[in-house]
């Protein structure tokens, strides 16, 4: 059949016949249900976040797919993983769709008239050490803006800040933690691993510190979610030692830890970060000290974390800038 002779455009007409742009709008649906079905790891969540039903999130991820002509998704079960081709995929496209997304708010921010708020998710030990002066420096300089704070160990921090509750999080992370691909870590600080104990304490009396000996003691614990616990449990499994860990005492509250020290309820294994002193002794009390054991646990890295490709607004830049000088200078 003769191809019919292509007709001249309009001037002033539309570029884009509406099933073109049917087209164009579908696409992005496609790819926006990939990046959000890498985010919540099956179709049933992948529907709820997005408002859909879980056919059309399926029958999306399968036509792009068809357009691409490989496998993004492989299905076991309710549970859904992506494949190589799949990741690369969703690497390239978040930053597209969080700069689609955050296109509100770089609207209203270059308006100046929306509501500022800054939420910031972090364990307590930051919240109480690191954080404290950049927290007060940031109230002084921007008053007007609401600055909400979410006490949460490391793991769950990280929770918080992927379901879109909190804009940054100061977070630890343990050996072999994986990073989420659709969020940009910025290394904060490395802190080596101490044990804390009395001085009296037989474990600050030998010369060479060693995991079979630790372990026999009561221990007293940051939680179970947090960077530091999951990183002691690990390195005691590691040893063969996991099921002797006799946990006394889990608590977020640094100085709550070293009072239970104090007394004798257990010895502990942590972090310089929280920053907080040994309580003051009272009758029966001993001095409560401080011996490096990074050679046993090596060290807690911190890391700030926030989306990739969003539009960052000029306050929430100016906190995370006061957070990295604050690190810095203490390093």
């Amino acid at each position: 059949m003769k191809a019919k002779p292509h007709s001249p455009q309009r001037v002033g007409a539309a570029a884009d016949s509406p099933a073109r742009r049917y087209f164009k709008e579908v696409r992005f649906r496609q790819i926006r249900s990939l990046v959000e079905l890498s985010r919540h790891g099956s179709f049933a969540a992948t529907a709820a976040a997005m408002g859909l039903a879980v056919p059309s999130v399926w029958q999306q991820i399968r036509s792009l797919e068809d357009e691409y002509g490989v496998q993004f998704v492989v299905a076991d079960g309710s549970k859904v993983s992506l494949t190589d081709d799949g990741r690369m995929l969703v690497d390239l496209a978040a930053p597209l769709v969080e700069s689609f997304d955050g296109l509100r708010a770089v609207f209203e921010d270059r308006r100046s008239t929306a509501a500022r708020t800054l939420t910031v998710v972090a364990p307590s030990n930051m919240l109480s050490g690191a954080l404290r002066r950049p927290i007060i420096l940031y109230r002084q300089h921007h008053p007007k803006v609401k600055l909400v704070l979410l006490d949460r160990p490391s793991y769950l921090a990280k929770d918080v800040i992927e379901q879109d509750e909190a804009d940054l999080a100061v977070i630890g992370m343990a050996e072999g933690d994986e990073p989420m691909s659709q969020f940009q870590y910025l290394p904060l600080a490395r802190f080596a691993f101490h044990l804390i104990c009395p001085a009296t304490h037989t474990l600050m009396q030998s010369r060479h510190l060693t995991l079979a000996g630790i372990v026999n003691e009561p221990l007293v614990l940051a939680p179970e979610e947090s960077s530091s616990h999951r990183q002691i449990r690990k390195v005691f499994s590691r040893a063969g030692l996991g099921e002797r860990m006799n946990v006394t005492m889990t608590a977020t509250n640094r100085a709550l830890m070293l009072n239970y020290v104090a007394i004798g309820f257990g010895i502990s294994i942590g972090t310089a970060a929280a920053g907080a002193k040994p309580p003051k002794r009272t009758a029966g009390e001993a001095e409560i000290v401080f011996r490096d054991a990074s050679d046993l646990f090596g060290h807690e890295e911190v890391f700030l974390v926030q989306r990739k490709g969003r539009f960052e607004p000029a306050h929430v830049r100016a906190f995370r800038e006061l957070v990295v000088k604050a690190f810095r200078s203490e390093s």
